[in-house]
């Protein structure tokens, strides 16, 4: 099952220090993903499969269920613990 995810606020995906790494409304289009094949992290699998269409979540995601001990060079360091301010707009 294709979603289709926004998110929703000025910090969109940040570190907890407040850094902003990733913005969909920055680039004014929602992230597409497919539900049970690994795409994202492991805690967007999880959290975003709770949700309702329309629904908004802000998700506090520990390392592990991020980019663990490695992180994701040059944009999140490791063991990094992430905020997303999200909203799941659609099904498919």
């Amino acid at each position: 099952m294709e979603v289709q995810v926004e998110t929703i606020s000025p910090r969109d995906g940040m570190l907890e220090d407040g850094k902003k790494f990733d913005s969909s409304r920055d680039r004014n289009k929602p992230f597409k993903f497919m539900l049970g094949k690994q795409e994202v992290i492991r805690a967007w699998e999880e959290g975003v499969a709770q949700m309702s269409v329309g629904q908004r979540a802000k998700l506090t995601i520990s390392p592990d269920y991020a980019y663990g001990t490695t992180g994701h060079p040059g944009i999140i360091p490791p063991h990094a613990t992430l905020i997303f301010d999200m909203e799941l707009m659609k099904l498919e």
